[in-house]
């Protein structure tokens, strides 16, 4: 039952994708578009099982993808202040992930923050970041334990 769920997602988002990049959408253009990401969609799909990848660890994800439009807001003000004030600041630390969540998104939510860079994944549950300041922002407390978020 999830392959064809995978497989639709795949193709609404590759043809989603196709048809942005297409100035002027032609009925023709479309039926192409929508083929050609039919295919991408079932290669997409074959390449995950053929790579093994699956979708696991996802404790704390919904709260930290709800987190993220504010923490980028606010990250670019305080990335903006402390390019003007402290160019050289900042810190370097050790993020500990919540049990059940994965270093692969806690990692890419972390690092859509301008808040934090990832620098490092030495392991599965743990991201080492640089931040501009010495307080964890609402992404990372989300997916970091809670003796860590603090």
């Amino acid at each position: 039952m999830l392959a064809p769920l995978e497989i639709v997602v795949w193709w609404a988002v590759l043809t989603g994708l196709t048809v942005v990049f297409i100035s002027s959408v032609s009925p023709v253009e479309m039926l192409v578009a929508v083929l050609a990401a039919l295919g991408g969609a079932v290669a997409a799909r074959r390449m995950r099982l053929a790579a093994g990848g699956r979708v696991r660890g996802g404790r704390g994800a919904p709260r930290a993808l709800l987190a993220l439009p504010g923490s980028v807001v606010r990250g670019l003000a305080m990335l903006v202040s402390a390019v003007a004030t402290d160019p050289a600041g900042g810190i370097v630390r050790r993020v500990r992930l919540r049990p059940g969540a994965s270093a692969g998104w806690a990692g890419t939510l972390l690092g859509a923050s301008p808040e934090t860079c990832v620098i490092d994944v030495p392991g599965d549950g743990e991201v080492l970041v640089h931040a501009l300041r010495v307080g964890v922002g609402p992404v990372e407390e989300a997916v970091a334990l809670a003796d860590d978020a603090r």
